[in-house]
């Protein structure tokens, strides 16, 4: 499954990109801690409503959008085992923030991590040879990229839980949240297979007058 969305979401295994057209993570595709409240059987019944959607379409730019809305509600299904990345994040930021002396904004809003990291290149303080401890229990360290400045790979429960190092903002599935995600397309494939089954045996039950084109060629 690979879409585009205010810079870009794909999903490859166990591993998604997703990044906003400013550099941050894209947390509508990005679980984290606390993102929805909705109940199993909430989620059931829209996992459901989007496979029977997306069994039954024949248009492409309405299975793309389909495919986007599926990305978006795995995240919020995944929400109640992943790590809380939105503060990791956070903290990841203001370690180096902190890093640099607290540069200000130039003007374009609040800054990224990416940014602060930018700023720190060039300064003499190596990076790449520290490691953060983050009060939410993961730890950040800065790589060094061979396109030059630093990536921020964040490791939280033994897995990469938020990392950029050059092609946008990635995330691993810890292992409770590839079970919560294999129950999750456990639901999805159900649905759908279950609606292809029923359009095939209703095609398949067509009365045989029906492809006897011949016949309606004659009475036109």
């Amino acid at each position: 499954m690979s879409v585009s969305v205010s810079g870009s979401v794909s999903s490859i295994k166990n591993v998604t990109i997703a990044t906003t057209g400013k550099g941050e993570p894209n947390w509508s595709y990005i679980p984290s801690a606390g993102k929805s409240n909705k109940s199993k059987a909430e989620f059931t019944s829209e996992i459901r409503e989007l496979a029977k959607t997306a069994a039954l379409s024949t248009n492409k730019t309405e299975s793309e959008y389909i495919s986007r809305q599926v990305l978006r509600l795995r995240a919020e299904y995944l929400s109640d085992v992943a790590p809380d990345r939105k503060m990791l994040y956070q903290q990841a930021k203001n370690a180096v923030k902190n890093q640099n002396n607290n540069p200000k904004c130039r003007g374009i809003g609040e800054l990224t991590l990416l940014d602060f990291l930018e700023a720190a290149d060039g300064r003499g303080s190596s990076l790449a040879e520290k490691r953060f401890a983050l009060a939410g229990g993961g730890t950040l360290t800065c790589p060094i990229l061979t396109t030059g400045g630093y990536g921020a790979v964040i490791e939280c429960q033994g897995v990469k839980v938020l990392s950029n190092t050059g092609n946008g903002w990635t995330y691993e599935m810890t292992p409770a949240e590839l079970a919560k995600k294999n129950e999750f397309y456990s639901i999805y494939w159900t649905e759908y297979r279950s609606v292809k089954n029923s359009l095939e045996a209703e095609l398949s039950e067509l009365p045989d007058y029906l492809e006897q084109k011949p016949f309606f060629d004659r009475k036109a």
